[in-house]
């Protein structure tokens, strides 16, 4: 494989992530860091001379290989970072499939309401409940007005990306 077209790839994949965050879409986000890790780690490692990139640094005469080995590293360390954050997706992936989730039920001890972002309907609003801090994306079947204080809430959410999958209010 050509090293654009992977580094292509991998920029690809890493651009699913924001898209998974922001559509609340869980397995946009595993699939686009595993996929952005093992792009640019290939891409830092099987990448032969023959790629401008690294190419062009070499024909200089004194730091022409450093600066090979440090921006090969610096992609491996991205793709290394990548992966790692993809291994809490991943070990949540069997608790999405069968839908097991993690549920906690109480009155929040306390409610954060963020202002949304431009072109959002609601901001993002943080909860925490018996010690448990979770942040819950607004949904249009459930809106959280500004004084939810003194209602129980139940959520279900993912156990190690802490992931909200849904919620009641009562």
């Amino acid at each position: 494989m050509k090293a654009p077209f992977i580094l292509g790839l991998g920029i690809t994949f890493l651009l699913l992530v924001p898209l998974g965050i922001y559509t609340n879409n869980f397995p946009f986000c595993a699939i686009g860091l595993t996929g952005a890790g093992l792009s640019f780690i290939l891409l830092s490692l099987k990448v032969n001379n023959d790629w401008k990139g690294f190419n062009r640094v070499q024909e200089l005469p004194y730091i022409g290989s450093s600066v090979t080995w440090v921006s090969r590293l610096g992609i491996l360390g991205i793709g290394a970072l990548a992966l790692f954050s993809a291994s809490s997706f991943w070990a949540d992936s069997p608790a999405y499939i069968k839908k097991s989730y993690t549920k906690i039920e109480g009155i929040p001890s306390k409610i954060v309401y963020e202002q949304p972002a431009k072109g959002e309907i609601g901001g993002l609003i943080t909860v925490i409940i018996n010690n448990k801090r979770l942040s819950i994306a607004p949904n249009p079947h459930y809106p959280i007005e500004k004084n939810m204080d003194g209602r129980r809430f139940l959520i279900n959410y993912l156990p190690n990306t802490e992931w909200v999958m849904d919620y009641k209010i009562e």
